[in-house]
């Protein structure tokens, strides 16, 4: 041991180098540790490396690579996450990394879903070639057409802050408002999500909060578009015409030049009844968008045909077809504006918005004399209709995004033909997920008496939906404790919304298991598998491991529960 000497305390004749400590230095040593094959360490000297430098993309990358290495595939996709979120969005390569860990998971539908995702943004990528080896081998192995569905371009990637808006359009409220009120903690400043909170809250019936919700974007920023439109039909809709007047007038003479905006208002005028407005603002946003869009040639046709105009909606919903004739919305209206005509009608009161009409809002109204009366889809197209023959044949025939609007109308029809079309897509192994899903949830409401066979990638599940069946599994006293211990701990947390969205995936889980129901010795790791699938389905993180701690279970007997409620109920959208 050299002799300490002087008051320096340092050793005579001797200079002493100084070592630098910074994210170099860790990473050289992490560098070392790996050629060694020293995962452990080379874990601890990312991290310190992560520590130095948290806002270089690539050091939690190299992280998340070393927790994939050493098995933990869960938090190393957190990492990634938290890089394609915070750091870098364009750091494409986090979804192929993904992919390969959500494979070693199990999890080949979400695993198919990264992949395409990474050849979607960058085809010519770095990892291209093995992103579509991967496909193949996953195609070949579990068969699913989601990734057929992606590759070939007729759904485009949505990201993160899409997944509110899909849950809207699918009509996942529940799930909305579950994604969103998580986005709103995170984010006291947002007024997007703010105004789409508002709307998951008017859809779920709640409408003080959804006017509670607006008015809080409205305090954020005094004139928000969006925001006062929506106000406008929250107070129609809850009988309030004092608080809606006002701000109609405000509305009325408003023409934004921003193309958004202005669908924004000329959709919301057109629901309030002011059909005049909404066709002078979309007869202009017609004439100065760059090229005509199908979405808002219909609106254009939609207000036309609620002014009367039978003929000009006619003409522009033939424009429509040729603008987008995958879709069948051009050729559905068409369909139905020429039985209207035949019927004697003056005007044809349609919707706006720029989808195939669902179950409850697919309604006719023949106008005569000033007084309007309803007739519901079932009633007004018998199975003789042209219209209905037209649907079915989208059904057999038509691409993914039309089936599924399309099957919530011809579920409202109902008839033995429904119900075969039905059973023959949720059988077809080749079937797109998103077309399983509406068929599914179609299954739902139609309550077969015959049992009913699903494909899913492991198994044939027979299911039986007659609502009695269901109430057998349901009732027994430790399936009930499950989806207690999930709801209790969701409460606890203040996650209210997360926990209405835990009952009714348990509710749907039950139903579908019921005939092949698993046995329970542990409730908590159902409970908490629950927990990760209301999670999952609304596109909120978890880490696994946090959910095993909080509910002391084992994270792999977590996961494999997680992964059969996933399969079960096609949370893999």
């Amino acid at each position: 041991m050299a002799k300490q000497g002087g008051t320096s305390g340092k050793p005579k004749g001797h200079k002493v180098a100084l070592v630098r400590m910074d994210a170099t230095f860790f990473f050289e040593r992490a560098v070392r540790s790996l050629d060694r094959h020293d995962l452990p360490r080379a874990l601890k000297y990312f991290r310190k490396v992560v520590e130095y430098e948290p806002a270089n993309p690539v050091n939690h990358c190299n992280l998340a690579g070393v927790l994939s290495e050493l098995g933990d595939y869960q938090a190393s996709n957190e990492v990634l996450e938290r890089v394609l979120l915070e750091l870098d969005p364009k750091m494409y390569e986090c979804y192929f990394y993904m992919a390969n860990n959500f494979a070693n998971l199990g999890l080949y539908d979400l695993a198919q879903e990264y992949a395409s995702r990474y050849l979607e943004v960058d085809p010519e990528g770095e990892f291209a070639e093995e992103a579509e080896e991967m496909l193949d081998i996953l195609m070949t192995e579990f068969g699913t057409r989601m990734v057929r569905r992606r590759r070939d371009g007729r759904i485009r990637f949505r990201g993160e802050e899409d997944v509110a808006r899909r849950f809207l359009e699918d009509g996942r409220f529940l799930d909305a408002a579950a994604h969103l009120e998580a986005k709103v903690k995170e984010l006291p400043e947002a007024t997007v999500e703010r105004n789409n909170l508002s709307l998951a809250y008017y859809y779920l019936g709640d409408i003080r909060r959804a006017i509670d919700m607006a008015g809080e974007v409205l305090n954020l920023q005094p004139g928000n578009l969006h925001a006062v439109c929506n106000l406008a039909i929250y107070h129609r809709a809850a009988g309030n015409e004092d608080e809606c007047r006002p701000l109609l007038d405000q509305l009325r003479p408003l023409r934004p030049i921003q193309p958004d905006q202005a669908y924004k208002l000329g959709t919301t005028m057109g629901l309030l009844g002011e059909h005049r407005t909404a066709y002078e603002i979309f007869s202009h946003l017609v004439k100065h968008l760059p090229r005509a869009e199908a979405p808002v040639v219909h609106a254009l046709a939609a207000a036309a045909a609620n002014l009367g105009r039978l003929r000009k909606a006619a003409h522009l919903w033939e424009e429509v077809h040729a603008l987008d004739p995958s879709s069948g919305i051009g050729r559905y209206y068409g369909a139905v504006l020429r039985d209207a005509v035949g019927r004697g009608m003056t005007a044809l009161p349609v919707s706006y918005q720029y989808v195939l009409p669902y179950a409850d809002t697919t309604r006719l109204q023949r106008v005569e004399g000033g007084v309007e009366n309803s007739a519901v889809g079932r009633e007004l197209w018998p199975p003789e209709s042209v219209v209905r023959s037209s649907l079915m044949w989208v059904l057999r025939h038509g691409d993914p995004v039309t089936k599924k609007q399309v099957i919530p109308l011809v579920v409202s029809f109902g008839g033995e033909d429904v119900e075969r079309a039905l059973r023959f897509l949720l059988l077809d192994d080749d079937e797109y997920v998103l077309v399983k899903q509406a068929a599914l949830k179609g299954m739902f409401e139609l309550q077969p008496e015959e049992i009913v066979e699903i494909g899913l990638p492991s198994r044939i599940l027979p299911v039986d939906f007659r609502p009695e069946s269901a109430k057998r599994l349901a009732g027994r006293p430790e399936w009930q404790r499950i989806v207690e211990l999930a709801v209790q701990e969701l409460q606890r947390r203040g996650e209210n919304t997360l926990a209405k969205v835990a009952m009714e995936i348990w509710s749907e889980f039950t139903q579908l298991i019921h005939l092949q129901a698993p046995r329970v010795r542990k409730p908590e790791l159902w409970a908490g598998a629950l927990e990760c699938a209301a999670r999952h389905r609304c596109h909120l993180p978890f880490s696994r491991k946090e959910v095993a701690e909080r509910y002391r279970v084992s994270q792999q007997g977590l996961g494999d529960r997680l992964w059969l409620i996933i399969e079960t109920c096609m949370l893999t959208d």
